[in-house]
């Protein structure tokens, strides 16, 4: 049997889109399973929403809020949506300014909160140029930012091709990652949470220590407020203190 150029570029093709569907979608099942082995053993809430939508879990850990969800992301050539895993715990202290430490594609956020005028360069072992701390004023951000936090954050960075963003506004902070990985392990899914939350202890601030953040101010303009506001425009391009929608 011979087949002309066009019906075997219709075979190549759809084999390849129903290899394409069947591989996407035994991933998405072993998420699914995976997520919910992990929360029935947290004791946390499972949400496995439509046949092919991506799970959900909320709950509480060691105190801390955490959500871990399917976010979507415009892909780099701006034509499509890039999905990732994303977790977020938010913590139970925070700023008395405005400041957000960030690395992959949440450097860009960051540059567009604009009432962060200050930027930081910690020196620490394993900081690349390409993160960024952003802030109200640089005495506070390098006063909370000692060697102990920073190792946490950067252990974090340095997750393969995770996305990582601590940002403190509106009287709140909150910890995320958005990762590729669709972790269909519930081994690896509670390893990562585990890592999150131990990093977020790191970061709570102990007894009276705002009030010592707050003198180390080098700037800060007369009458400015001392949290910061975000515009919800730039909440909609998927990070806030909800960050997504539900």
């Amino acid at each position: 049997m011979i087949f002309s150029i066009p019906v075997l570029l219709w075979i190549v093709i759809s084999t390849f889109l129903f290899g394409f569907l069947a591989w996407t979608s035994w991933i998405l099942f072993q998420q699914k399973k995976a997520w919910r082995a992990y929360a029935l053993k947290r004791k946390l809430r499972y949400q496995g929403n439509k046949l092919y939508d991506s799970p959900e879990i909320s709950g509480s850990i060691d105190s801390y809020k955490v959500k871990i969800f399917t976010s979507e992301h415009a892909a780099r050539d701006a034509r499509g949506v890039r999905k990732l895993t994303t977790i977020e715990v938010s913590l139970l202290t925070y700023l008395p300014l405005g400041a957000a430490v960030a690395s992959g594609g949440m450097v860009s956020l960051v540059d567009e909160l604009t009432q962060l005028t200050k930027e930081f360069r910690p020196q620490v072992t394993g900081w690349d140029d390409s993160y960024i701390v952003r802030s109200r004023d640089n005495g506070v951000v390098e006063a909370f930012l000692t060697p102990e936090r920073l190792a946490g954050i950067v252990d974090l960075m340095k997750i393969k091709n995770a996305w990582i963003i601590l940002i403190y506004a509106m009287e709140e902070g909150l910890l995320r990652i958005d990762t590729p990985d669709p972790l269909e392990d519930p081994k690896k899914l509670d390893a990562l949470v585990r890592q999150m939350i131990d990093v977020a202890h790191i970061l709570e601030l102990k007894k009276g220590e705002d009030k010592t953040l707050l003198r180390a101010r080098t700037q800060l303009e007369d009458g400015a407020p001392k949290v910061l506001d975000i515009d919800d425009k730039v909440l909609e391009q998927g990070l806030g203190l909800e960050l997504e929608d539900e």
